[in-house]
């Protein structure tokens, strides 16, 4: 009787996880009824061009009754996709692919780290098919594979439309190819996040010299931990969700990210000095499983590569028009100093004393290869 009592508990349990997860206890399957957004099954209407964001949002996630739908599960480490240019663009992709295959599809928004934030919970939940699709820094890869890390050399590339050409180029084809051989994970497009800026809660930034002796979060990515030691400062890293609450607690005096990450995520809150540094370039993508992708129909495939397509255009227009207006609002609550190109030029001298050991890091065989392909020099 005991060990029916404790086998019946353990069970009700299960079910609790699995509900409390938004999952279907009998078929693994997320429950419609736990995904944002509409699940009438109503026929939405396609979002004209001055719709909300929760029509946006209500179009993408509309149930669907056709009985031969494809579910397709999005998972991001985001609350949603109405903040940041990047997440917008992401949110533009979604929509497109549903304007593309209508009731054919069934999209099901899973947010604010449902299934984890961690590479590993993040990466490994698409290699393990846990869900399709997810939006996904390429700085925080580096735990999988090199492909990205020649973008983690401080100042190898200085702006947003750098990165972009950069991203949608040859370099971009041959990081795209490297990550699907090494991970089995597609970038389907990639989109600039934004240039990252150093932030802190002792003093202003700059020189070099005044990085020296601070505690700032990096990103657990060996090239950019050995990058920003060059600058003498001490390197902490750590996941995203911890960054807010280690700042407000003084674990760590500062930290570096592009200028809409540092205003959405609020950290003016805990943070009294940005330095417009342009150190590194952040970009993301939205990626899939490759064997997914590939098992996809033609009709689905032509879809999924122009959203894509759309998704990526989309998302430089929208860094482009925003970013200025949000570092105005950044100025308002934080102290914002801009280097003049002397003293940005004392940095850069400072982070290519780096370059030598980043090039050995990556393997000298695949940055030539992408210094090639991307058509720049590190001389």
């Amino acid at each position: 009787m005991k060990k029916a009592k404790k086998l019946l508990c353990a069970l009700l349990a299960m079910l609790f996880v699995l509900s409390g997860c938004g999952l279907s206890a009998n078929t693994n399957v997320p429950s419609n009824d736990d995904a944002d957004g509409d699940t009438s099954g109503e026929v939405v209407e396609a979002p004209g061009e001055n719709a909300t964001d929760e029509e946006i949002n209500a179009f993408i996630t509309a149930a669907s009754s056709n009985p031969d739908k494809m579910v397709i599960k999005y998972a991001s480490t985001s609350a949603d996709l109405n903040g940041q240019a990047y997440l917008r663009a992401a949110r533009k992709f979604l929509q497109t692919l549903k304007e593309e295959l209508g009731d054919k599809i069934e999209i099901q928004y899973y947010m604010n780290s449902t299934f984890g934030g961690t590479a590993d919970a993040v990466l490994g939940g698409l290699q393990n098919n846990t869900f399709e699709l997810t939006d996904w820094p390429l700085g925080s890869f580096a735990e999988f594979t090199n492909a990205f890390q020649p973008l983690d050399v401080p100042y190898l590339v200085t702006s947003n439309d750098e990165s972009y050409e950069l991203l949608t180029g040859p370099a971009g084809d041959l990081m795209t190819e490297k990550c699907i051989a090494e991970t089995g994970l597609k970038p389907l497009y990639y989109g600039i996040i934004g240039m990252r800026q150093f932030t802190n809660s002792k003093h202003e930034i700059v020189t070099p010299d005044d990085l020296k002796g601070l505690k700032i979060r990096a990103q657990n990515n060996s090239v950019q931990v050995k990058g920003l030691s060059a600058f003498g400062c001490s390197i902490s890293t750590m996941s995203f969700s911890e960054v807010f609450t280690s700042l407000q607690q003084g674990t760590i005096d500062g930290q570096e990210n592009p200028i809409e990450t540092l205003y959405n995520f609020q950290y003016y809150d805990v943070q009294d000095y940005v330095t417009i540094s342009n150190h590194l370039c952040t970009a993301g993508a939205v990626v899939c499983n490759n064997a997914w992708y590939e098992g996809l129909s033609d009709e689905f495939k032509a879809a999924v590569d122009k959203a894509a397509q759309v998704a990526e255009a989309y998302s430089i227009e929208e860094l482009n028009s925003s970013e200025s207006e949000v570092l105005s609002l950044l100025a308002e609550k934080m102290q914002v100093t801009e280097l003049t190109e002397e003293q940005l030029a004392a940095f850069q001298d400072v982070a290519k004393t780096a370059w030598p050991e980043l090039v050995d890091e990556i393997g000298s065989d695949y940055m030539n290869e992408f210094l090639t392909a991307a058509g720049i020099s590190m001389n």
